[in-house]
């Protein structure tokens, strides 16, 4: 799964889970959703924990993935 496609997909199953329950969602290796968590971490800090936040960035970050996809 491409970089963007990844994070969006692993944005949109982590919402209160774990490393391994997100590699279970996505058919992947733990460790990698972990490095995908921490990144997500990384971009976007406490705002992961805001659900008003998690509302408005998911359509920007779809739209993100869906170009660099499509490109």
């Amino acid at each position: 799964m491409a970089g963007a496609l990844w994070l969006m997909a692993t944005w949109s199953v982590s919402w209160g889970r774990t490393a391994p329950e997100v590699a279970q969602a996505l058919g992947s290796h733990p460790q990698t959703a972990r490095k995908r968590l921490l990144r997500l971490e990384e971009l976007f800090g406490d705002r992961l924990a805001d659900p008003r936040f998690r509302f408005e960035a998911l359509p920007a970050l779809r739209t993100h993935a869906s170009r660099a996809n499509a490109g």
